[in-house]
């Protein structure tokens, strides 16, 4: 059995989702391997909000560890950095840490920190780019291991007994429109009379509005009902799993998302069929250039400003580019 660290700085929700095929890869490419997650300066989602989903992949987490615990390589009761391990990924790129990271006992440490400097294998130089999507970069070094044509195929296994409480929320003779009109960033969130206008069209059409909110839109729930009074919200009916779990696995039975760049979107990105995400002055390098999601950037209308994209411009482009085509 192969005894595997992943260093990250931390996780919050939104990396911690883009980098869940990457975790899977790990598991398949590895799959009797222990896993140990290993961060610095924060704690990772892995470990609370989605710990029911990361723990099918991740065995042990070490988390909020000093740099100085990995120069010493310290042991206590809740670490231990004297083990040797078989393989270290080092998923960030601060050379401090990278440097600390060093100091642990290993077969291969693998970072592209420093232009791969510390990295025990290191990619030809010709092959030394920089990916667009963060993700790649991620499998990019674990091709440089181990290798494995199915990464494309990436599909997250919800727990059973979590994606059968969610499913039966959802009547299958339904048609679901999801939309997460939220955002952390104020400066990326598109304002909700937008998005009840594109749910008023679509509800029309029979698609049904389901709408999930995060911690900071809870007040939206009222203005939402008042002006499309069959609005759902699945988050409200399960209170035995956390929110980001609930709506990955509400995700599988949702037909089209409509998002904000935001944690939610890459929850939803998890199963919904057809992804739609309104960017501005965030960039794209965080999407997955999946051809099941699509962007719509402010940029393109000369501004970063999200609010210049009009509903009925939205509309229109889900019409033709999805809906019309499938």
């Amino acid at each position: 059995m192969k005894n595997i660290l992943i260093f990250s700085n931390r996780e919050q929700i939104g990396d911690g989702i883009i980098k869940l095929p990457f975790v899977h890869e790990l598991k398949v490419r590895f799959p009797n391997s222990k896993i140990t997650w290993v961060t610095n300066s924060g704690k990772t989602v892995y470990n609370n909000l989605i710990k029911n989903i990361a723990s099918q992949y991740i065995d042990e987490f070490y988390e909020t560890v000093p740099l100085l615990s990995f120069f010493l390589r310290k042991k206590n009761i809740n670490y231990n950095l004297n083990q040797k391990f078989d393989i270290i990924i080092d998923t960030q790129k601060a050379v401090i840490r990278s440097l600390a990271l060093r100091f642990l006992k290993s077969d291969i440490f693998i970072s592209s920190s420093a232009n791969w400097i510390f990295s025990d294998v290191k990619p030809p130089k010709k092959n030394k780019i920089k990916n667009n999507y963060y993700l790649n970069d991620l499998f990019f070094m674990l091709d440089l291991i181990s290798t494995n044509n199915e990464k494309n195929n990436f599909i997250l296994n919800i727990p059973d007994k979590l994606q059968n409480e969610v499913n039966k929320l959802f009547d299958k003779n339904l048609k679901y429109f999801g939309y997460s009109p939220g955002s952390a960033t104020k400066e990326r969130i598109w304002k909700i009379d937008n998005f009840i206008k594109v749910a008023k069209y679509f509800n029309n059409l029979n698609y049904i509005p389901t709408f999930f909110l995060g911690p900071l839109e809870k007040d939206l729930k009222n203005i939402i009902l008042k002006e499309i009074p069959n609005a759902f919200f699945p988050e409200d009916s399960i209170k035995s799993y956390s929110g980001p779990e609930v709506v990955m696995a509400a995700s599988k039975n949702i037909e089209c998302s409509l998002a904000n760049d935001s944690g939610t979107s890459h929850m939803l990105s998890i199963g919904t069929k057809f992804l739609i995400k309104i960017i501005g002055p965030s960039s794209s390098k965080f999407t997955s250039k999946k051809e099941n999601f699509h962007i719509i950037d402010s940029k393109e209308f000369g501004t970063k400003n999200v609010n210049i994209i009009k509903p009925e411009f939205v509309i229109n482009y889900i019409e033709k580019n999805i809906l019309a085509k499938n």
